[in-house]
């Protein structure tokens, strides 16, 4: 009996339980319905993540937890849990209807919408979408969330919204007829469009005005139109739907990053354009505001979702608050201008501010407030612009009042010259630091104070100095002069100072601006250069210049004998210079002018004159006492004895004497004269003295040569020699080459034709025959370089080197830098070189041939049999070719010697495989003879006579 008391009680309360189900208002969709429908009866409740619809519904306490939501609750709070949104619809019309829900939050993380039939009871997933899920799995391709709902007449259906977001959550549904928000989404589509376009057409504008004014302020705003644009993109879903669809993990970080990048980009622009007028507390505000946009700029990388929000609202707070204390302070100060632009800054924050609440859901508006946001954003926008025009024209004075204040107070303490300000009496006003160093003081204080007592003039060597130079102010004199100044250690300096007056506005009061420049360095490089100008810097004498300017006063003053000329040349300087190095010949160079020195005494002035050569100018001596004096000269010398690395070394020297008289008025024939006699002692045996004599015939002779090196010192450089050419003949041998002899013309002065044996003495014996030698070779190569058909044709040319050249140090190198600038084969020349030359210079010889040999070059033996020991040396001579002498070979059919001389000599070179020519070969009967002989090769008017080389020319 109790049993079945306890089962009709169970069965009661089962069958009562729906009348304790939770009771929700319903939400009437009447005929006819309006467009838009904002849902009254909408509850909430906030739970756990993991518990599902199934749960609540399963659970009559979890159905009471919904409550109606009050106007105060628009946005709700659900941190790390999901808030549930539910409202019961009910279709009263007799029609069935087609509606759609819409809940208006793009950045929620997790939406899903859930439909119960009322009826049947039956649930129904309409949507699971949100930032988490890719675009295309929306239930309606739109900017926010959206559902279709198909209602049946009087059908009763409850729908269920599980909202999961890190921050704050809107509460806020709508109920659209189908096709009016069809028509809706797509006008707010043209809408978002519209203002993206603004937004980026303005980007592009002040993009153009930074190229154009070169102005950073507009590139910060141009950064902020399309940050901002970015904002607006993310926050109404355009940027998820076009950019981005099927990644929803950026959508979120986007959407922080570009409204941090937006705020730092106002901020800097803010910063930039009134630069001018930031104090530094403000400078250290506005700081922290791009601190602040900075931080959350990069809070994806390190902050959850609520703390990205709070970062948000900090951010947007700190930089909209910054600016609005800006503008009341600039509103206060009285700068209308910069009040203007930081005002439309503000309100440009503020409308930007309202329309991201709006587009992101937070904030309820019309479609109507919207639009009208969006035009307050844009007329803030054109305001902020105007006064950035404006800024710049009303702060131009000031700014540039600044800027030339801060320019002349840079300029004044970084200049190089020392510069200050002094009163009329010396009274130190200002001095930069170039100043400081200059005197020696290490701050302005202590200047000040070391002139307290004496002022300026103290740092004058001559204190009358301060005074003349104040004088020549006053009489309006501004000029540079040079003084000499004392340091604060009394130490002298020379100076270059400018000065000038200025009076006071007022005239009452003058000053004096100067500037000072330590020339002290200068002035003594330019006693050093003066020094130089007229010294000899090895020696310390005098040098060649100073010499010839007292030499030719001493010529202008005329007289019978005004004085005379020596002229020393130490004998031999090249041996020592060459056997012991240019080391050793600078030391007896030092050691030989203390000599002279010692020697002379009063006498003089010395000087080098040359590399070795002296010359010593006395004044008022006649011959007599000048012979007397270069015999006190030889005789030192004779006693002096150089010694360099433990060997001692012999010294002689040579000395010239000349007269100057009325008749030598020019200087520089004193010194030929003078050379002429030097020359002259020197071929008599050295260490010996002459006078100049005109009319002694060695003088004569050795006058004629030196007017031969002019002449051929003047046909190097100006191209005067000629180059001819003289075949040879194959007696032996058919040869389809050509084979010649190079040789040397001189144009003279009345355009004739001179022979080598007209000057190639003259040049041999002053060392000219190196640089005649190379002018040859080089002429003849470029030639060839020239004639390149002529080159091809070419087998073997012959050109005559001389003695002095294989003992020059530099001329193998420029041989051979003449082959590899012409690209001359090598095989194609061969260098004849004299007998006795080759004797006698035997080792430079050897080294010559051996290296050219190596290259490829051919070497013939010029004149050979006029040395008295030929054969002895042909053995190891490595030569191609031999030259017999033209002694030989002229009276080869008269003389039976010379006849045997030739044939002696064709046999021996045959011997040693070398091939020989024969010289002056001028009739036929000779060159038959030669060939009988077997001579190889024959030259000479038989053959053909000298012609110019460009005869040959292709």
């Amino acid at each position: 009996m109790r049993t079945g008391t306890y089962c009709l009680l169970l069965l009661i309360w089962l069958f009562t339980l729906p009348a304790h189900a939770f009771h929700a208002e319903v939400n009437m969709l009447h005929s006819p319905l309006p467009e838009q429908q904002r849902l009254q009866q909408v509850y909430f409740q906030v739970t756990p993540s993991q518990l599902g619809l199934d749960d609540i519904l399963a659970d009559p306490e979890k159905q009471h937890a919904f409550s109606l939501l009050a106007p105060s609750q628009q946005v709700l709070f659900a941190e790390h849990q999901v808030v549930w949104l539910f409202a019961r619809l009910q279709n009263n019309s007799h029609l069935k209807r087609q509606v759609v829900l819409e809940y208006d939050f793009p950045m929620a993380d997790k939406i899903e919408i859930y439909q119960r039939n009322r009826q049947t009871q039956d649930v129904r997933l309409l949507s699971r979408s949100g930032n988490d899920y890719p675009y295309t799995e929306r239930a309606l391709p739109y900017r926010s969330y959206a559902v279709s709902l198909n209602l049946a007449a009087h059908e009763q259906t409850d729908i269920f919204i599980r909202v999961q977001d890190a921050a704050l959550v809107p509460s806020d549904l709508l109920l659209w007829r189908y096709n009016s928000f069809i028509a809706y989404s797509q006008k707010a589509a043209i809408l978002d469009g519209l203002l993206q376009g603004v937004l980026l057409l303005l980007a592009f504008y002040n993009l153009v005005q930074f190229f154009r004014l070169k102005a950073k302020n507009y590139l910060y705003y141009s950064a902020f139109f399309v940050s901002f644009a970015l904002v607006i993109a993310v926050l109404n879903g355009m940027a998820f739907a076009m950019l981005w669809p099927g990644h929803p993990e950026v959508n979120q970080a986007i959407l922080y990053i570009s409204v941090g990048t937006a705020l730092l980009c106002l901020n800097l622009f803010i910063h930039h354009a009134l630069q001018h007028l930031y104090t530094p507390l403000w400078r250290r505000l506005s700081h922290a505001s791009s601190f602040a946009a900075m931080l959350l700029l990069f809070s994806p990388l390190y902050a959850s979702g609520q703390l990205r929000l709070l970062l948000l609202f900090l951010a947007l707070g700190w930089v909209l608050g910054s600016n609005i204390i800006l503008a009341v302070r600039f509103t206060l100060a009285g700068q209308p201008q910069a009040r203007a632009f930081v005002w439309a800054c503000v309100f440009t924050l503020c409308s930007a501010l309202l329309l991201t609440l709006s587009q992101a859901g937070y904030l309820n508006t019309g479609f109507d407030w919207l639009y009208l946001l969006q035009l307050l954003m844009l007329f803030s926008l054109a305001l902020t612009s105007f006064g950035l025009q404006k800024i710049p024209r009303q702060s131009d004075a000031n700014s540039l009042s600044i800027s030339q204040l801060q320019q002349y107070h840079d300029i004044f303490h970084n200049a190089v010259e020392g510069m200050f300000t002094t009163t009329l009496d010396g009274k130190l006003l200002n001095a930069n630091t170039a100043l400081l160093n200059i005197l020696g003081y290490n701050t302005l204080d202590e200047l000040k104070q070391a002139v307290s007592g004496s002022g300026m003039a103290r740092f004058y060597a001559d204190p009358a100095e301060r005074q003349m130079l104040v004088r020549q102010l006053e009489l309006g004199n501004n000029k540079s002069f040079e003084i000499q100044g004392l340091r604060a250690d009394h130490s002298r300096f020379w100076a270059l100072m400018s000065a000038r007056l200025a009076r006071s506005v007022n005239d009452r009061d003058a000053f004096v601006h100067g500037s000072v420049i330590d020339i002290t360095e200068q002035k003594l490089a330019h006693e050093q250069l003066a020094y130089l100008a007229n010294h000899d810097s090895l020696t310390a004498l005098y040098n060649r210049f100073y010499f010839e300017q007292q030499l030719q006063a001493l010529c202008q003053q005329g007289g019978a004998t005004a004085g005379c000329m020596l002229y020393i040349d130490i004998d031999q300087f090249k041996l020592i210079n060459n056997n012991c190095s240019h080391s050793a010949g600078n030391a007896l160079l030092k050691q030989l002018s203390e000599v002279f020195k010692r020697t002379l005494g009063h006498n003089g002035p010395l000087a080098r004159l040359d590399s070795d050569e002296f010359g010593v100018l006395l004044t008022g001596k006649n011959a007599n006492e000048a012979f007397a004096l270069a015999y006190r000269l030889l005789d030192a010398v004779k006693e002096f004895r150089f010694i360099w690395q433990d060997s001692i070394y012999p010294i002689s020297v040579s000395i010239g004497i000349a007269e100057i008289s009325g008749n030598n008025i020019v200087a520089d024939d004193v010194i030929k004269q003078a050379d002429a006699a030097c020359s002259i002692a020197k071929d008599k045996g050295r260490n010996r003295i002459q006078l100049f004599d005109s009319n002694d015939l060695e003088t004569q002779r050795h006058q004629a040569e030196m007017q031969w090196v002019a002449q051929l010192r003047d046909a190097i450089t100006q191209d005067r020699f000629v180059l001819y050419q003289q075949p040879i003949q194959a007696l032996k041998q058919q040869s389809s080459g050509l084979h010649y002899e190079v040789l040397l013309r001189l144009h003279g002065e009345d355009n004739t034709l001179i022979g080598p044996g007209s000057f190639l003495s003259s040049a041999e014996r002053f060392g000219l025959m190196p640089q005649i030698d190379l002018w040859v070779i080089r002429h003849y190569f470029r030639w060839l370089q020239q004639n390149p058909q002529h080159l091809q044709q070419l087998e073997l040319c012959c050109i005559n080197l001389s003695g002095s050249s294989l003992v020059d140090s530099g001329f193998k190198e420029q041989v051979q830098q003449l082959f590899t600038d012409y690209q001359i084969p090598y095989q194609r020349i061969c260098f004849e070189i004299t007998e006795s030359v080759a004797i006698v210079n035997l080792q430079n010889t050897l080294s010559f041939i051996q290296f050219f040999r190596g290259q490829g070059c051919l070497f013939a033996l010029d004149d050979f049999g006029s040395g008295f020991s030929s054969y002895s040396y042909l053995k190891h001579f490595p030569a191609d070719f031999i030259k017999i002498d033209g002694h030989f070979v002229r009276d080869l059919l008269d003389d039976q010697y010379d006849k045997a001389i030739v044939k002696s000599i064709h046999e021996v070179a045959k011997a040693v495989g070398m091939r020989t020519i024969a010289e002056y070969v001028e009739t036929e009967a000779v060159r038959d003879a030669l060939q009988l002989l077997g001579v190889d090769y024959v030259q000479g008017y038989a053959i053909a006579r000298p012609m110019p080389l460009l005869a040959l020319s292709v």
